[in-house]
């Protein structure tokens, strides 16, 4: 069985942030590693070979890793494909969040059954955990981008399971409507494009958009119309009529109002105090 170890990452390395492809192997080749990790399952559906046990890994699947563990993995089935992120880090780092943060009794990483250390995470988590991994990536992988992205997974984590019931994730179809809507110049179309984008009636929108997103899908075009336009306030020289317009307000008033509620301040002054300096 092959093991890994810490001594195999670069000296200043606290952690690694990789993703892996899987195809399908009959027997998934296992290894033993010295180190803690959690993985997810990005895409496809997969096998977790834990301990000799084959574990179905559909996406979403979310697992917390000991240094006691050994395990491997495969697509589920023949053709198939998988794709995981795995995070792994240094014992001591686990140890200093648990001392801090989650004293009062065994969790997460102390529990020994696997049982205990499955989730399942909806698209709206993963979006979460990508952008996480995001900021790791682009830092250094030193011990406090570490402890920055493993506090904020068992937080979500912890989140979760002090609601009892574990809420609802936000479904798939919903979450790519918003993604989508966010950007220019989608959200220009409106409401009428946001349905358009997630091809479900209008009602069934409204009403998963309050259930999952505690929000309406007007005030989601609303959000994302006017942080396009803070942005155009502070690097561009547009005038205002023309930015209202551009991302979709057909009334300069109904604009001014909106951007007054969301940032307590005109379009002008705050252009006048987070603008470029020759556009007053």
């Amino acid at each position: 069985m092959r093991f890994i170890s810490v001594n195999d990452w670069p000296a200043p390395y606290a952690c690694t942030y990789e993703a892996y492809n899987y195809a399908y192997v009959p027997e998934p080749p296992p290894h033993e590693q010295d180190y803690l990790e959690l993985f997810w399952i990005e895409s496809g559906e997969g096998c977790h070979l834990y301990k000799g046990e084959r574990r179905h890994t559909p996406t979403g699947y979310l697992a917390l890793i000991r240094k006691d563990d050994w395990h491997g993995f495969s697509a589920w089935e023949e053709g198939g494909r998988m794709r995981l992120i795995n995070f792994a880090f240094h014992p001591s780092l686990w140890e200093q969040l648990r001392d801090n943060f989650f004293p009062e009794a065994p969790c997460f990483f102390d529990r020994e059954p696997i049982e205990e250390r499955e989730f399942f995470l909806g698209a709206d988590d993963r979006e979460r955990f990508r952008h996480l991994g995001f900021d790791l990536a682009a830092g250094r992988w030193d011990s406090t981008n570490a402890a920055a992205f493993l506090l904020g997974v068992l937080c979500l984590l912890a989140n979760r399971q002090s609601g009892g019931q574990a809420h609802a994730p936000t479904p798939e179809w919903l979450t790519r409507a918003v993604r989508t809507i966010e950007s220019w110049p989608n959200f220009v179309g409106g409401v009428p494009e946001f349905v358009r984008l997630a091809g479900r009636s209008h009602e069934h929108v409204c009403r998963c958009c309050q259930q999952y997103l505690g929000t309406t899908p007007r005030d989601l075009i609303n959000r994302a119309r006017l942080k396009w336009a803070s942005m155009q306030l502070e690097t561009s020289d547009k005038q205002i009529i023309e930015i209202a317009e551009e991302c979709g307000f057909e009334n300069l008033g109904y604009f001014y109002k909106q951007f007054r509620a969301a940032h307590r301040t005109t379009p002008r002054q705050y252009r006048i105090k987070y603008g470029l300096p020759q556009y007053p």
